[in-house]
């Protein structure tokens, strides 16, 4: 009975270590780089998405003349939008970044004047532009905030009238 405690407390011990513990013995270095291949795992699952899945503008075209504000209808096939909060598989929710490209996949959207979110699993927005030409495009991504990337992306050009 006594080696089943006393090898409990040695797991518990070397999973403390490795879990946020001492980083000075090569073993525990060796254990928190695992950590970081698992959590990058976990990262990786969460932005997975059914084949096939893709984001499109479903009233705007490539090239049209608007006037502001713009309404914009977010297309989706294959995907399910809901809030942010949770990362579920075949979710998400959009966003739309002005004059920029696309996030890369993982990569967190950023929240300024040309990346704005629509959290709350909004389907539709109006943007008001000042008259020119634009870049819009469409970037789905998980509850977190973290981009499915360039496949689950849409880009249109449009000028304000």
């Amino acid at each position: 009975m006594k080696k089943v405690l006393y090898f409990a407390a040695l797991v518990g011990a070397v999973t403390f270590s490795s879990c946020g513990g001492s980083h000075e013995s090569t073993e525990a270095a060796t254990t928190d780089e695992h950590a970081n291949h698992t959590e990058e795992a976990a990262v990786d699952s969460s932005l997975m998405y059914p084949e096939g899945a893709k984001v499109f503008f479903a009233n705007l075209t490539e090239g049209q003349e608007v006037t502001s504000p713009v309404k914009v209808e977010f297309g989706i096939e294959g995907m399910e939008v809901e809030p942010a909060g949770e990362a579920n598989y075949g979710k998400g929710h959009h966003h739309i970044i002005i004059n920029k490209n696309y996030i890369e996949k993982g990569t967190p959207v950023p929240t300024d004047e040309q990346h704005i979110h629509y959290g709350k699993g909004q389907t539709e927005t109006e943007l008001t532009l000042e008259p020119g030409n634009y870049t819009l495009t469409m970037q789905f991504a998980n509850g977190f905030h973290m981009s499915y990337g360039e496949p689950l992306s849409a880009t249109i050009h449009v000028t304000v009238k």
